[in-house]
């Protein structure tokens, strides 16, 4: 009851627009934060608590340090897009948002600590760091993944969505913990030139071209995983991992970054990684009758590149379907780019619905589609605003030795539609069509 009594008391709703940016607005996200830490007794103060943030590969991430840090260190909660763990206890995130509610986060937290958790991860978006559902909560650690073109329709700029990734690790040096850490890509030219100039008491870097303390040597792509060699400060390691691709090399090495920071050694974090399955509509694999299907959250101009760039690697001689679209609303700039980069990939291509929500789905088909230019609608083009026949016709043209891929949805279990919200899931679709 205080709690629904105070958001009701502080939340602006016309007017929000017009405000956001001024004091009040400004010091009204710092009142919430602290009314919800005072209500559930300011549970970060007894975590070590780490931030993951980035574009893309966050929630990977934050699941494979719970994985290494739940085995080795403590018990650990954790917080993504698309699961919640308290401990080995799972639940899905059903919000529909990376970063939740100021509230439903120390709550969740409050909940951790109770149960024995001396660990949080936590998945943060920009939008999460923007709206201060973080304020209060006091972090010891911060990764960046990777910073790529994403969410310009709310901040605007590339310089106001880089500003807000990092907000996070200003919170870590702000706090009043003993030790700060971070965990940063060297071959992201973003954050070398913006992140790499903060003070840190421990700063571990990553790469796969670049230099950096741990880095990929060499990668050998499996039928069904990945092969790792990597170095740290100069020692060689090897892992094998179900994971594929050479983005999830990468969130691997920040992983483990996190795991040298703190203590953990290099061989209790391998074999962690080495048990980790993956993560729920992440390159998730079904296999059917000779052909490979791909359930993936890729939404952005770079998740959708390096996914198709790896799967048009191992294609063979079959071919690459890909099934594909954009949310409504949200950032319309990416939508071309996005389409030209299937052009680029796929040897066919199914333009279809994400998540339309209000605006015109035919409208925002056009835009995927308006340049690729390799493309012939009816051929190797195909416009399909359902998603559900979308998904259906990818696999009846469907050959042994094709990789079909469904990108946009991946973990979603839910579809905003011009008709309204509805129960989705793309990999059950899949799974309808393969009876």
């Amino acid at each position: 009851m205080l709690k629904t009594l105070v958001k009701k008391i502080i939340r602006y709703d016309k007017i929000y627009d017009i405000i956001k940016d001024s004091f009040i607005y400004q010091a009204r996200k710092k009142l919430n934060g602290q009314i919800a830490n005072f209500l559930y007794g300011y549970p970060s103060k007894d975590f070590f608590v780490i931030g993951v943030t980035g574009t893309n590969g966050k929630t990977t991430v934050v699941n494979l340090i719970h994985k290494i840090l739940n085995d080795n260190l403590a018990k650990t909660v954790m917080i993504s897009t698309a699961n919640i763990k308290v401990g080995n206890e799972e639940l899905k995130n059903t919000k529909k948002m990376t970063s939740l509610d100021i509230y439903d986060l120390q709550s969740i937290l409050a909940i951790a600590k109770d149960s024995g958790c001396k660990v949080a991860v936590l998945e943060v978006s920009s939008h999460g760091m923007d709206q201060a559902r973080f304020e209060g909560t006091d972090f010891d650690c911060a990764v960046l993944t990777n910073i790529t073109h994403d969410h310009l329709d709310y901040h605007g700029t590339m310089e106001h969505y880089i500003d807000a990734k990092k907000r996070l690790f200003t919170y870590v040096l702000k706090n009043h913990k003993a030790n700060k850490y971070a965990v940063l890509p060297a071959d992201d030219p973003v954050g070398r030139k913006r992140f790499d100039e903060l003070a840190f008491d421990k700063k571990v870097n990553f790469s796969i071209t670049g230099s950096s303390m741990l880095k990929a040597e060499k990668i050998t792509f499996l039928k069904d995983g990945t092969e790792l060699i990597f170095s740290y400060l100069g020692k060689s390691y090897t892992l094998k991992t179900h994971l594929v691709g050479k983005f999830n090399v990468l969130n691997i090495l920040a992983a483990i970054g996190v795991a040298t920071n703190i203590g953990i050694s290099i061989e209790k974090a391998i074999a962690s990684v080495e048990q980790f399955m993956g993560v729920e509509g992440r390159m998730e694999r079904l296999e059917h009758n000779g052909m490979n299907y791909y359930v993936d959250f890729a939404h952005s101009p770079d998740a959708l590149e390096k996914t198709l760039e790896y799967l048009a690697g191992i294609k063979g001689a079959g071919r690459l379907i890909v099934t594909f679209g954009a949310p409504g609303v949200r950032d319309k700039t990416k939508r071309p780019e996005m389409g030209k980069i299937v052009d680029q990939y796929a040897d066919i291509a199914i333009a279809t619905d994400d998540d339309p929500d209000t605006e015109n789905r035919l409208e925002i088909l056009q835009q995927l589609t308006q340049d690729m230019k390799n493309k012939s609608e009816g051929r190797n083009l195909f416009i399909l605003p359902e998603r559900v026949l979308a998904i259906k016709f990818a696999t009846e043209i469907a050959k042994p030795g094709d990789i079909l891929m469904f990108a946009g949805k991946g973990h979603e279990a839910v579809q905003l539609t011009n008709f309204g919200k509805r129960k989705w899931s793309d990999k059950e679709e899949v799974l309808k069509n393969l009876k």
